[in-house]
């Protein structure tokens, strides 16, 4: 049986003293308490599973079965429209669940009550850590490393991508067409994985430039545009068995359950 979380312990990982957690429990608007320090506070006691008392309970273990996915607008349309192809997919996996999703873009950085969790698809980490620092609802990142053990990060696990192009090519030389990257984390790891790496967009043209070489597409979209050419292998990074990863770490951050290994590679 699992030790019970305790005030003192929401104020050892908060670093601050039991009183301001119970000032901020308590909504004590008479003490001077930055918003900063409420939303940690508030964000462990969520992580911890503490209910300070039964009105409490209610609202965290209360499921609404919906899921916002936030995403921002590119300047590249081939890259909205990976996205928007990604939550169409997705979403069909949650209506299979008994889920529904909502989508929010970059104008609407705000508290999410009406949700369970929060997921970000492929954005920079700094407009990561201004949602999760203004809602409490268990926010998770999809596409984008992270790297910070309180949330999970669900990515391709682009070493098994490596792999198998280099098996496909039979050790030759390949160039992996990739959509721009939002997630500085994200493109370093490709970028140290793959020694060639074309970043498609709409000036990507010239299509005939690449149909004499090894070509490896992971993105839907491009693999649509480039059907002509002969020698491409496509791995797509949007799967079943992803949503599946993802879809587990939902209720994982939901039922606020305590999981060793929050970065998960598909």
């Amino acid at each position: 049986m699992k030790n019970k979380v305790t005030i003192k312990d929401i104020a050892r990982e908060a670093g601050v003293s039991v009183a301001t957690v119970s000032y901020v429990i308590n909504n004590r608007e008479d003490q001077k308490i930055s918003d900063k320090t409420k939303n940690k506070i508030w964000q462990i006691i969520n992580l911890l599973d503490y209910t300070p008392n039964q009105a409490a309970k209610s609202l965290i273990t209360k499921k609404l079965q919906t899921v916002a996915i936030y995403c921002q607008q590119s300047s590249s349309l081939i890259k909205n429209a990976e996205q928007f192809y990604f939550i169409n997919q997705f979403s069909k996996f949650l209506h299979s669940k008994q889920y529904n999703l909502f989508y929010l873009n970059e104008q609407c950085i705000e508290k999410y009550d009406n949700v369970d969790a929060v997921i970000t698809l492929d954005i920079d980490n700094e407009t990561f850590y201004k949602i999760g620092n203004i809602n409490f609802s268990p926010l998770i990142a999809l596409d984008s490393f992270i790297d910070n053990p309180v949330f999970f990060q669900i990515n391709t696990d682009y070493s098994r991508i490596h792999r198998t192009a280099q098996t496909y090519f039979n050790n030759e030389p390949f160039t992996l067409l990739t959509l721009p990257i939002r997630n500085e984390e994200r493109l370093t790891k490709i970028q140290n994985t793959f020694k060639d790496i074309f970043i498609f967009t709409e000036n990507t043209i010239d299509l005939e430039y690449f149909a004499a070489k090894n070509i490896l597409v992971i993105d839907e979209s491009i693999h649509q545009l480039t059907s002509n050419l002969k020698k491409k292998l496509y791995l797509p990074n949007i799967f079943e068995e992803k949503f599946q990863h993802l879809f587990q770490s939902i209720e994982w951050a939901i039922q606020r359950k305590k999981i060793q290994n929050h970065d998960i590679l598909v």
